[in-house]
């Protein structure tokens, strides 16, 4: 997880990761982001589903999320928070990051971060925003042209 030193999300632990490149496929950006922001190569990665943000009635944007096992060996080298230009990266257990009453995570990850470590089909989760609070986060079937190009 990274605790986040820029907005969006200042101050809140998330999910690593960043922009697409020109001509970059998602799966090869979840491999370069999560390489430049913590040094882990990743062998592989899942396609867990999209998530997208609706603001105050208006649609905004979206992420490709993946999940990945953390490399044999890697886990011990986050035993710390590791301070890094983005925040502070360290190993946070699943309930943790999931539990309800966590108020330093980003508040949409409980909604679809459980069905995408089950592994449960892909999806897209658009998450409600109204005034800056999280008011739902819906569970919808993922339209093909999102999965276009995911691994």
């Amino acid at each position: 997880m990274l605790n986040r030193h820029k907005s969006p999300l200042l101050g809140l632990w998330n999910g690593v990761g960043g922009k697409l490149e020109p001509e970059e496929s998602p799966y090869a950006s979840v491999l370069r982001e999560v390489r430049e922001e913590t040094g882990i190569a990743l062998a592989d990665a899942h396609f867990g589903g999209i998530v997208t943000w609706e603001v105050d009635g208006h649609p905004s944007s979206g992420m490709y999320v993946y999940i990945a096992d953390m490399p044999d060996g890697r886990a011990s080298d986050f035993d710390k928070p590791v301070e890094t230009d983005e925040g502070i990266l360290a190993v946070k257990p699943i309930e943790w990051v999931i539990h309800p009453d966590n108020q330093g995570i980003a508040g949409h990850v409980r909604h679809f971060l459980p069905p995408m470590l089950n592994y449960e089909a892909s999806r897209e989760y658009r998450c409600i925003f109204r005034q800056g609070k999280l008011v739902e986060c819906l569970s919808l079937p993922l339209q093909e042209s999102y999965a276009v190009g995911v691994n």
